[in-house]
């Protein structure tokens, strides 16, 4: 049935050039695009300053290209230590903060006086990852909450 359809619209397309008709004359098509909403880059700054995460949690979109920004406005070092946060997820640091690999990854970024250090990635993971900062004597502790992204 297919193959006799093919044929009865080459048909209609020859039957329209011999009469003068072009083929888009003989045939009108019409084509769906869907369309995707396409959100724009999430930027999330965190501060750390008197040795606290400021604020102490954010919450991302899944699926959402995330830019986080960490200001360090303390005068001595800090440390971002992600818990399971970037498992399998590309990301791109920049920033003046000394990052930390391991074979499985990123580990930490450790930033400096009055540095700053900013991670691109996109979450794909819902559920609450804990952070915190691993100097000697800090006790700092924070949380970034990935929820699934609302349909629009």
């Amino acid at each position: 049935m297919r193959f006799l359809k093919r044929g009865a619209t080459a048909g209609v397309i020859v039957m329209g050039v011999l009469l003068g008709a072009s083929p888009s004359q003989a045939e009108p098509q019409t084509t769906a695009v869907p369309t995707a909403t396409v959100l724009p880059e999430q930027e999330i700054l965190i501060k750390i300053r008197l040795r606290q995460f400021d604020p102490p949690t954010v919450t991302l979109q899944s699926g959402r290209k995330t830019k986080l920004v960490f200001q360090n406005l303390d005068s001595e070092l800090h440390a971002f230590v992600p818990t399971n946060l970037f498992t399998g997820v590309n990301l791109n640091i920049s920033g003046n903060g000394a990052p930390e690999f391991t074979d499985q990854g990123f580990k930490r970024v450790i930033i400096p006086p009055e540095g700053q250090a900013e991670i691109r990635f996109v979450p794909d993971r819902p559920g609450t990852y804990p952070y915190l900062c691993d100097m000697p004597g800090h006790e700092m502790k924070a949380s970034i909450i990935i929820r699934e992204q609302a349909e629009p």
